[in-house]
């Protein structure tokens, strides 16, 4: 199962060592953590969760702990959903 796409004109920009997703349609700022910013990232390229999970396994060190990264990402795209910041139509 692939993730939802991110919905057009949404854009991850760092400032700072903050991490904001900006929807430049709708005109809204969400500031987010980094492994929220790099799961939106992963919804713009139509990967797979499980390649998402494995990435950021991967990145954060967390071997072993795919369980948790796989809830953490269901939830968080839900919650982008839920914004607006993905398609709403493909439950993760």
């Amino acid at each position: 199962m692939n993730l939802p796409h991110a919905t057009s004109g949404v854009i991850v920009q760092q400032q700072d060592g903050a991490f904001f997703l900006l929807d430049t349609e709708g005109g809204e700022v969400f500031r987010v953590n980094e492994t929220a910013a790099r799961i939106f990232e992963l919804c713009q390229g139509g990967t797979s969760l499980d390649g998402a999970v494995a990435s950021l396994a991967l990145r954060l060190g967390a071997a072993g702990q795919e369980e948790a990264i796989r809830a953490d990402v269901q939830r968080t795209v839900t919650q982008f959903q839920e914004l607006g910041l993905c398609e709403p139509s493909r439950p993760v």
